[in-house]
């Protein structure tokens, strides 16, 4: 009998890894983000955005 795709290592892997993939982007986009004129201004200015990588 054939095991189901879901038990494959490599599947569970790639599951784990969208998991992830997911809660980073929801973390990303609860952060507060700059507007669009802020951001000009800051661009004008020379100033640059904090990095919040990882």
């Amino acid at each position: 009998m054939l095991a189901p795709f879901s038990n494959y290592p490599v599947n569970e892997a790639f599951e784990r890894l969208m998991a992830e993939e997911r809660a980073a982007r929801a973390a990303r986009a609860a952060q507060p983000r700059a507007g669009l004129v802020q951001r000009i201004l800051n661009a004008l200015s020379g100033t640059r955005p904090a990095a919040s990588h990882a």
